[in-house]
């Protein structure tokens, strides 16, 4: 049984290009992008309509995405940190075309890695973003302004988990621009639909001196977590305790079962509301 927010969007009829892989809401994905995709790539010309997605930790992204879809106004704005390709702003991006009343976009992908950034381009070239309305930063989320280490990835289609902890001690690295949350906020005309931050560690420095000013200007919040498990249950602890309604709370390397099914989390997943649920 699928959460009902699905039931609310329409699958979409896709054409196959050969090179992409497509989700029910028709956004195109470069099977270049994950290594091991080649063999999913639907063939040239050929017709999908995609199925749900299947529930795994990744589902309640989806939840996130398409429920903050589902609130938006006219606008809709959202941030993706640690955006890799930008996959879901890209779906979220799909998912208002199927909403009248959203009449504008603001999104806003920050990636450090160079590859990485790159694949955010065409990643939206392919699926008809482009700016304005789809915004790409080449920098690193982080609690200070500034430039900042970031570690090379040779192997962009295998490795998403380059962080600024791991550049630490790297010997291979770079220097990027470091954009604080207030940064982030400032890229925006009005408050954010969804904030997705996936920046492996750096989550516990950059949310907690934000965690209640942040509820001003995003109405929802999903994080992953990573590090430690004790990281994970401090950093839930102090967004409820800045006023955060949790909606879902996985801890990392845990096994949950959910109303959708039994789900193994390997990172962790937060997701809290400034309003009350």
């Amino acid at each position: 049984m699928h959460h009902p927010i699905f039931q609310k969007f329409n699958r979409v009829r896709s054409t196959g290009t050969g090179k992409h892989v497509f989700d029910f809401l028709g956004a195109a994905t470069r099977v270049s992008f994950r290594k091991g995709w080649e063999a999913h790539a639907v063939p040239s010309g050929k017709e999908v309509i995609p199925g749900y997605p299947a529930v795994n930790e990744h589902y309640f992204d989806w939840i996130a995405v398409l429920t903050a879809v589902e609130q938006a106004g006219s606008t809709f704005r959202m941030g993706e940190l640690g955006a890799g390709w930008a996959p879901w702003l890209t779906r979220a991006a799909l998912a208002t075309r199927q909403r009248a009343h959203i009449q504008d976009l603001e999104l806003l992908a920050v990636e450090a890695d160079e590859s990485h950034f790159d694949w955010v381009g065409l990643n939206f070239s392919d699926n008809r973003l482009a700016e304005p309305a789809a915004k790409r930063v080449r920098a690193a989320a982080c609690a200070t302004t500034g430039t900042i280490r970031f570690p090379k990835v040779h192997n962009p289609d295998e490795n998403y988990g380059a962080s600024l902890i791991s550049a630490r001690t790297a010997r291979d690295f770079i220097e990027v621009p470091a954009l604080t949350l207030q940064d982030v906020v400032g890229e925006f005309s009005g408050a954010i639909d969804l904030l997705h931050i996936d920046i492996q560690g750096a989550e516990y420095e950059i949310i907690p001196p934000m965690a209640a000013s942040l509820r001003s200007s995003v109405k929802m919040m999903m994080v992953g977590t990573h590090i430690s498990l004790d990281r994970h249950h401090d950093l839930a602890k102090c967004l409820r305790s800045a006023g955060w309604s949790e909606i879902f709370n996985f801890p990392r390397h845990s096994t949950v079962e959910t109303d959708f099914g039994l789900v193994k989390f390997d990172d962790g997943f937060l997701l809290v509301s400034a309003e009350s649920i």
